[in-house]
């Protein structure tokens, strides 16, 4: 009997199917290779796309957000130039919902905050002789900021490879604006913002600083305005118009700053105010909401002279629709804030002409009169620094130039005051790299030293911005000796144009004050008392009950409340205390070593 085991014959070649499989997953592969390909080119390096196609993430210009093709591609070379020049460099991200925030900040606005940013980093980099140059990365966040945290974990890994030593920008004022600043702040990355208007995002930590005002200023100077048309036109009636929207942190503020305002300065208000609710993705029910508001100020038998508007831009453009629906006029005074600018965002291009066109028709049946507290105007560059007719002093004419040389189009896009602010947020950093090579000498600046240069960037030394004397309070990081500007907003032309459509009114004081005067180009006065916040304080209790001056609380000697010698750490203090023109301090005392070169020589520190 065989004992060789039986095989079973085999199955015929399927040479056919085989190849077919084969061919069939080649193709699926391809496909799936196309498609990572494609995505990667379309958004770049640092850059990804997330739901809904768009690109988010930080990028040096090699890809472009939005409309920002040509602005992106600027941006790109000026940073190739540093590159090639082999000198050292730090990186400025500028973070903004680059497609537009939402329906009240629109792609245009940003657009023109990139474009300031732009400017800012060319005028440094064009300063001869001087370190280090700035690269300029722009960080998108996504279309209503909602992927600001994942690009905030990249700026965050960026801060020792890239050199990023500060982030600039932040458009809006909302809960993921807080959420990244709270960030930024804890991992030690400073900020400049350029027009947030909240007042959460301030703090007695050091970290977070702006060039735009606050609510708390803006209703501040607004209630002040009203109080003396009262004075001025006995028996003057306000009332208030709020969004009770309470997830904004803009609406919710500036309601309540502007009560709080009202009762300190004496402004009598009406005791009923006028309630509507907006939300995204509402817009009808909050066009009905603000048709019902229009008709309870429009159609009283005697409305109100004034009303002030606590809420953004797009449910003001509403308001005004409706008070002038039906051909209705309502002849009062509207006051608002920063967000009013919201009118506009997103109308221009020939396809908003019709849109623009109602409004202008409505508009001019209602015979509304408009004004808001803006961040700035171009007309404040001549308040702050002087100047008459064509022949401005101050840097605003300059900045004109470069813009028409630079980003084009007509210089009356910089009415809205959004390319000066982009451009003294990123300009008032790279000022601050500056000052902490002059303190620090030519080793790599960080971001700590960045954050130094900031709590001093006030009395004498301001930075002269494009919008006036930049100067922070030392406690808060909000802007000092620096006027609002009241703008009247006027409507478009019959045709649907926007036109001339910023019209200012005059310089606002907000009230705050540091030791520089308040919107005048003259040398600010030095005060005693104000020497604590220029030296960081080598006394133990001046230092415990100054928490923002954390330069002083990281060397142990610090810590000791006896006399000592001087450390090497005090020698960059005592030339910023000279600089801003404190000669004398009791606590110490230095001698010259070359008062050509303002470096002195510490001799000793003493108690008071």
């Amino acid at each position: 009997m065989s004992t060789r085991l039986f095989e079973p014959p085999r199955p015929p070649r399927r040479w056919g199917l085989w190849i077919v499989s084969a061919l069939v997953v080649a193709a699926l592969v391809a496909v799936a290779v196309v498609q990572i390909v494609d995505t990667a080119g379309r958004c770049g390096e640092g850059v990804r796309e997330v739901a809904g196609g768009e690109c988010v993430g930080v990028t040096d210009g090699a890809y472009a957000f939005g409309n920002m093709k040509g602005l992106s591609g600027k941006i790109h070379e000026e940073n190739a130039k540093v590159a090639e020049s082999g000198e050292r460099s730090v990186a400025i991200a500028y973070i903004e919902a680059m497609a537009g925030g939402s329906a009240d900040r629109g792609p245009e606005a940003t657009r023109q905050a990139v474009s300031g940013a732009y400017l800012a980093q060319r005028a440094l980099n064009s300063e001869r002789s001087t370190i280090p140059k700035i690269r300029l990365l722009l960080a998108n966040t996504g279309r209503g900021d909602r992927h600001w945290s994942q690009v905030v974990d990249q700026l965050i890994a960026m801060r020792d490879k890239e050199h990023l030593v500060a982030v600039a920008g932040f458009g809006q004022s909302n809960e993921r604006t807080a959420g990244a600043v709270k960030r930024l702040r804890a991992a030690g990355l400073p900020m400049v913002g350029a027009t947030v208007a909240a007042d959460g995002l301030s703090s007695r930590t050091a970290g977070f600083y702006r060039v735009s005002f606050p609510n708390r200023d803006q209703t501040a100077a607004a209630a002040g305005y009203l109080k003396q048309q009262q004075r001025k036109h006995p028996g003057y009636r306000v009332q208030v118009i709020r969004d009770g929207n309470e997830q904004d942190d803009y609406n919710t503020s500036l309601y309540e700053d502007f009560s709080a305002a009202a009762r300190r300065t004496g402004l009598t208000v009406d005791d009923e105010v006028i309630p509507f609710r907006s939300g995204e993705g509402e817009a009808a029910t909050a066009g009905n909401a603000l048709s019902l508001v229009a008709d309870k100020v429009c159609g009283a038998p005697k409305p109100p002279d004034a009303v002030y508007f606590a809420g953004r831009g797009r449910e003001l453009r509403r308001f005004i629709e409706a008070a002038g629906e039906g051909g209705r006029h309502c002849r009062t005074t509207v006051l608002s804030g920063s967000s009013a600018l919201g009118v506009y965002f997103d109308t221009g291009g020939a396809q908003h002409r019709a849109e623009l066109a109602m409004l202008a028709e409505r508009w001019k049946y209602s015979q509304l009169t408009v004004y808001y507290t803006a961040f700035t105007h171009p007309a404040i560059s001549k308040e702050v620094y002087g100047g008459t007719g064509n022949d401005p002093s101050g840097p605003f004419a300059d900045f004109a130039r470069a813009y028409r040389a630079e980003v084009g189009g007509p210089t009356t896009a910089l009415a809205s005051g959004q390319a000066m602010l982009g451009h003294d947020a990123t300009y008032t950093i790279g000022k601050a790299a500056r000052n902490a090579v002059v303190v620090y000498g030519t080793r790599q600046v960080t971001a700590r030293m960045v954050l130094a240069m900031l709590e001093q960037t006030n009395g004498r030394s301001r930075v002269r911005g494009i919008s006036g004397h930049i100067a922070f309070d030392p406690d808060t990081g909000e802007p000092i000796d620096r006027p609002l500007a009241l703008v009247e907003l006027r409507r478009p032309t019959d045709e649907g144009e926007a036109g001339d459509i910023y019209r200012f009114v005059a310089p606002l004081s907000t009230g705050r004050r540091g030791n520089g005067e308040q919107w005048a180009g003259r040398s600010a006065t030095a005060h005693g008392h104000r020497a604590r916040h220029a030296t960081c304080g080598a006394l133990r209790p001046w230092r415990d009950s100054n928490p923002r001056h954390s330069l002083c609380s990281q060397h142990p000697a610090w810590r000791s409340a006896t006399a000592r010698p001087c450390l090497p750490e005090v020698r960059p203090w005592l030339r910023i205390l000279d600089w801003q023109g404190w000669s004398t301090c009791p606590w110490r005392t230095w001698q010259p070593q070359s008062v050509s070169q303002r470096r002195f020589r510490c001799k000793g520190w003493q108690l008071a």
